[in-house]
């Protein structure tokens, strides 16, 4: 602390010494590390400050850092409040994992060339209708992990330009739920935004034209909320991730959207069935993720359609770990030779005759060897892409025959080795199986032999 003080004493009188007083170009120790580099924008030379984990309990002096800044990085500091700042170029500012409760309306009043403002992970409550109103060219907000229950109105009207915009983790369910356009009227959102965040804020619900000017929406995460169902969303997604609510089946009625690329359904253990056909108007889907489901003990046949019928669809990637399924239909093979990667790992399945087709794959499964056999038991663990007709030997009749043949087989061996020791115990032991007394001839049978004449 004395050491920044001192610092600043120095530098307070004009000098050429001080320059980047806050900048060291090989350590952290006591400083930020700084660089240069060639900014991609305007392909002018700019430098960049990371300042992670320095303990400033206030927002640094930019005068103390390099002129043609461009990047600051103050994440994992104990920056409280943040005040008025000085003139700045600066585009990229990073304030993630502080302690900031406070932040002045006139705080970015000499930031004007900001971009991309992180504020995540703080602990603001509230913010100034007019704090943004400098930022006319931001690209890129980040409001996460703070405790906002409600944003004032108009706060992002002055961001024309906003296309990422991140609310996650913020108890706004009801303040989101109360209109139908909060987005578009109450916030004043552009609606050229193209990512929007909103994971676990406590949605349950919300109008169908909720997300009505937003055509230009691309990428929409809904993580950790508590919806029952899919509800409707704009038919320009190309991605969406709904992990982590209260779905109990998944519906085409539900999936729609010809664009969507990236569908991610994890970490639901109300969900227990994917109905027909339920993924067979996403034309246009590239990868599919449902993991951590335990209740998803079938994927039907036809989730994607009827096999010999989908030529519209191309999924490269299909994963579908840590769910409890038993088994997947051989007609799967039709789509899994057109997929870059498979994951099927940590399921419980049951190994019979219907699981020896996946071996067709062992170089596109992802952790084959994590692939394993549940049931039955004498093959409990064992890698289900190292199963050999040794293993289930019923599954292989023109090696072994039919079970029913084996079978007969048997029988007829142990009929014919039977027939055989008799004859072998009839010739060896030839009078011990006859009782004399039934002859009626001996020295006790009332009969005696006529006597032979010379």
């Amino acid at each position: 602390m004395y050491l920044k003080l001192l610092v600043f004493a120095v530098c307070s009188v004009p000098s050429t010494i001080c320059l980047d007083a806050m900048c060291s170009s090989d350590t952290f120790e006591n400083k930020c590390l700084c660089k240069k580099f060639t900014n991609e924008d305007t392909n002018l030379p700019s430098s960049l400050a990371n300042c992670n984990g320095m303990g400033y309990v206030n927002f640094p002096d930019f005068s103390l850092l390099p002129s043609d800044l461009t990047i600051l990085d103050l994440t994992m500091n104990q920056i409280q409040a943040l005040d008025s700042t000085s003139k700045s170029s600066l585009r990229k500012l990073i304030l993630a994992y502080n302690d900031i409760t406070e932040m002045k309306a006139d705080f970015f009043r000499n930031l004007t060339e900001l971009v991309w403002l992180d504020l995540s992970r703080n602990q603001l409550t509230t913010l100034d209708a007019d704090v943004f109103l400098p930022l006319k060219s931001l690209v890129y907000l980040d409001l996460s992990y703070n405790t906002f229950q409600q944003l004032p109105g108009g706060l992002l009207a002055p961001l024309s330009l906003l296309k990422f915009l991140d609310l996650s983790y913020n108890p706004l369910g009801v303040f989101l739920g109360q209109s139908e356009e909060v987005f578009n009227r109450n916030l004043g959102a552009s609606a050229n935004i193209s990512h929007l965040h909103l994971n676990s804020v406590n949605l349950s619900d919300f109008h169908p034209n909720f997300f009505g000017v937003y055509t230009l929406l691309k990428h929409l995460e809904l993580q950790d909320n508590s919806f029952n169902y899919i509800p409707a969303l704009p038919n320009s997604l190309e991605y969406l991730d709904f992990s982590g609510n209260n779905l109990s089946f998944v519906s085409p009625a539900y999936l729609t959207y010809s664009s969507m690329k990236v569908l991610r359904l994890s970490r639901m253990p109300s969900l227990e069935n994917i109905h027909h056909y339920a993924f067979y108007n996403l034309v246009a889907l590239e990868k599919l993720i449902i993991t951590d489901c335990p209740n998803v003990r079938n994927f039907t046949d036809y989730a994607f359609g009827l096999a010999s019928k989908t030529v519209n669809i191309h999924p490269k990637k299909l994963i579908l770990a840590r769910n409890g399924l038993t088994s997947l239909n051989s007609t799967y093979a039709h789509l899994f030779r057109n997929m870059e990667h498979i994951e099927l790992s940590h399921n419980p399945w049951e190994c019979n005759c219907d699981v020896f087709w996946l071996q067709e794959f062992n170089k596109k499964i992802f952790r084959s060897g994590e692939l394993r056999c549940s049931s039955p038991s004498h093959l409990a663990r064992k890698r289900i892409l190292s199963l050999t007709h040794q293993d289930l030997p019923e599954c292989f009749p023109e090696i072994y025959g039919k079970t029913s043949h084996r079978v007969t087989i048997i029988l007829l061996m142990s009929t014919v080795l039977f027939l055989m020791g008799l004859v072998f115990y009839l010739i060896r032991y030839p009078k011990t199986w006859i009782n004399p007394n039934q002859l009626g001839i001996g020295p006790h049978s009332p009969y005696s032999q006529a006597p032979q004449e010379a």
